[in-house]
């Protein structure tokens, strides 16, 4: 009975399991020879071998592929023949994936995750062992384990490893058994394992450089050995600076004939402050304390972090788009793979995250209200009012009802409102001092941030700048506006907005373009000399994502 190959892509489970048990009755055949006799006999007594595997008759020594439908797919279309050797000898592209596997930590995975161990014995056997020609057992788990780590590692070298979720979900998050099996077969067919692994992997500029910069911070730092206990709060004693000088010469920040020169020392640490995102003063405050106590294996893991983040974005972003990267405190708009335009910015705070999100700039206001969300109204400014009314003056709010009505404040009884009961809105008044400035840049999203400028200006000098309430306050708003009207001839030219600008009128300019923004959160970077950037954890989420990756590491 011959069936076609089935395109089981996408099926249920038991669907496998009966057209498994279909092929089987089709073609029962007695338990395979173990030991070949003759050179001649090998291959055919593999392609049994793997016959009996594939249809799902398995042996103890071999485990269940993670694609068992690909993997069908894939040694049907050669009728079961073995695909990574011939005759007793393993293929060149064996050997190919097999190196390409050992240097997995350079792409942010786990050789482990590979059957690197167990490949590496085996092939070394099969090498080096002269008789083990003879042995079917290997040739066919050879066969099946590159395989299945050349499906895994396409895989994970496109979607990453960490769990799908709502923002990072791309809309082609499946690689089908089809065409799982038709990827392998064309590597094997063309011998271009690595150049298929390669294609796999995000093309943007930043994802290639910072996989290229980690590679080479791995063999950079391979030998090193560096201190993490140094005391959590600065000191100014000997003890203190011995450590520190120690620290710095580990890392190579420092040389050695240099470590007892006060200037060198301080170079060497801003240095160190400069790769870590920190004001470079010298100092040593608690977040320089923080980063010096980071141990290699720790930066290694948010190296990898951040490569498997850049895999679970789209395959290709828009032509242009604006980019917020929370860590970095950084906005960018990039255009045809270039950034046209950068600035600082300040971001949530630590119990006041800005969210990740996607969506598109739909339009910006001129001169804004700034409506008080509730939660900083009964957190906040409802203490301050009740000790003192005039606090809303000194502040220029207003209170307004449901009905857009203002409200006075001095006829309300301010006793009865507490954390559950407030039924009034509180805006702030248009102005220079409104805490949204001059613009508001509006995108739809379910947790009610946009983009705007701020009257606390000053914030933006500082290095930490985790510091607003969610929304994310730019410093180049102004440069941001006129990037976004710049091709308008129409309807909001850019000597207008200036104009409403200057005479601080209250305008909403819909935009007849909507520029897509992405809110991510990326902690490690390459600069443009190829070097890591390590950005602060603002939000801790490193920490709990790595977590993630190493129980898929022991798994």
């Amino acid at each position: 009975m011959i069936m076609p190959a089935p395109d089981i892509r996408g099926r249920k489970v038991k669907w496998l399991v009966l057209l498994l048990a279909v092929l089987a009755a089709g073609c029962r055949h007695k338990p395979v020879q173990q030991r070949a006799l003759d050179i001649r006999q090998l291959d055919s007594l593999v392609g049994l071998a793997l016959r009996e595997t594939a249809e799902g008759n398995e042996r103890d020594s071999v485990s269940r592929p993670a694609y068992p439908a690909a993997v069908l797919l894939f040694y049907q279309k050669k009728q079961y023949a073995p695909r990574w050797s011939s005759r007793g000898k393993p293929a060149a592209q064996a050997d190919s994936l097999l190196t390409f596997i050992a240097d997995a930590a350079d792409y942010g995975l786990y050789a482990a995750a590979y059957h690197y161990p167990g490949l590496k014995k085996m092939l070394d056997r099969a090498h080096t062992d002269t008789l083990a020609w003879r042995d079917v057992d290997l040739w066919r788990n050879i066969d099946l384990q590159l395989t299945d780590a050349f499906m895994k590692m396409a895989n994970d070298l496109r979607y990453g490893i960490l769990p799908r979720d709502s923002i990072t979900l791309r809309k082609d998050s499946v690689l089908g058994d089809t065409a799982m099996a038709a990827l392998l077969g064309g590597a094997l067919g063309r011998q271009r394992i690595k150049a298929v692994f390669d294609s796999l992997q995000p093309y943007d500029p930043r994802y290639r450089r910072l996989q290229s910069a980690f590679a080479e911070y791995r063999r950079e730092t391979a030998d090193m050995k560096w201190d993490t206990d140094l005391p959590e709060q600065y000191t100014d004693t000997a003890a203190f600076r011995e450590k520190l000088v120690r620290r710095l010469l580990q890392e190579r920040m420092l040389d050695s004939a240099d470590a007892g020169n006060s200037a060198r020392i301080t170079a060497a640490l801003k240095a160190f402050q400069r790769l870590h995102d920190l004001y470079p003063d010298g100092v040593v405050g608690a977040r320089t304390l923080a980063a010096l106590n980071i141990s290699k294996q720790q930066r290694y893991a948010r190296a990898a972090l951040n490569l498997n983040r850049w895999r679970q974005l789209p395959d290709s972003l828009p032509d242009e788009y604006i980019w917020i990267n929370i860590p970095a405190y950084a906005l960018q708009i990039w255009r045809d793979d270039t950034v046209r335009l950068s600035s600082r910015i300040v971001v949530g705070k630590s119990d006041h995250n800005t969210p990740l999100l996607s969506s598109s700039l739909i339009n910006f206001q001129l001169y804004p209200y700034w409506r008080v969300p509730f939660s900083i109204i009964v957190r906040e400014m409802l203490p301050a009012i009740k000790r003192d009314i005039t606090y809303l003056e000194k502040h220029n709010l207003e209170i307004v009802d449901r009905h857009n009505n203002i409200v006075d404040p001095y006829k309300l009884n301010w006793k009865k409102y507490n954390d559950h009961y407030f039924p009034y809105l509180i805006r702030q008044m248009t102005g220079l001092d409104n805490s949204l400035g001059i613009i508001k840049f509006n995108f739809r999203n379910r947790y009610a941030v946009y983009l705007h400028d701020t009257n606390a200006r000053g914030l933006f000098g500082k290095s930490y700048r985790a510091l607003s309430h969610g929304c994310v306050r730019v410093q180049q708003w102004d440069s941001l506006a006129m990037y976004l009207v710049r091709g308008d001839t129409v309807h909001h030219m850019r000597d207008s907005v200036l104009t409403w600008m200057a005479r601080q009128t209250q305008k909403l300019v819909v935009l007849r373009t909507r520029v897509p923004i992405y809110i991510r959160y990326i902690t490690c970077e390459a600069d443009n000399r190829d070097h890591l950037i390590f950005h602060e954890d603002v939000y801790g989420y490193d920490s709990t994502e790595i977590r993630k990756m190493k129980m898929y590491r022991r798994n």
